[in-house]
């Protein structure tokens, strides 16, 4: 039953803090943060991924949805293929509403982190599918009452 209760709290601020960020309509402070991140990039190495995936997932965690974003975190898995970085391309998409790549991204960080031992963080992972598939069946619920 903790654990319940935890899912739903995460479930419910990751909601009010989606609303909170799309209501504001801040634009200048969301470009202000992206050039500042922007900036970061420009200033790293070639093969940097780490700091494509960092400024990324900083932004995702402010629930900030912009292409540019998404550039990004692709750059760095172009570099290099990791659990850090396919797991903030799954917190991307399921920003976007994108449920079931979401869970796609997930999924390959769980493999990634299968092959490289680090199976401590499959739990984690496992729980970011299940609020993919949360929100895609509430989404698909409330859709069909419609």
């Amino acid at each position: 039953m903790p654990k319940l209760r935890v899912f739903t709290t995460f479930v419910v601020i990751a909601f009010f803090s989606t609303s909170l960020v799309l209501a504001d309509g801040n634009k200048s402070r969301t470009e202000e943060l992206i050039d500042k991140h922007q900036s970061i990039i420009d200033n790293a190495k070639i093969e940097d991924w780490k700091t494509y995936a960092e400024c990324a997932n900083e932004l995702v965690s402010m629930r900030i949805y912009d292409e540019e974003i998404l550039s990004w975190i692709n750059k760095s898995i172009e570099i290099k293929e990791t659990i850090f970085n396919r797991t903030v391309k799954g917190d991307f998409l399921l920003l976007a509403g994108e449920y079931i790549n979401a869970k796609k991204e997930y999924i390959k960080a769980i493999s990634l982190a299968q092959k490289s031992g680090k199976k401590n963080v499959i739990p984690d992972l496992q729980w970011k599918i299940l609020i993919a598939m949360g929100v895609e069946n509430y989404d698909n619920f409330h859709a069909n009452q419609k």
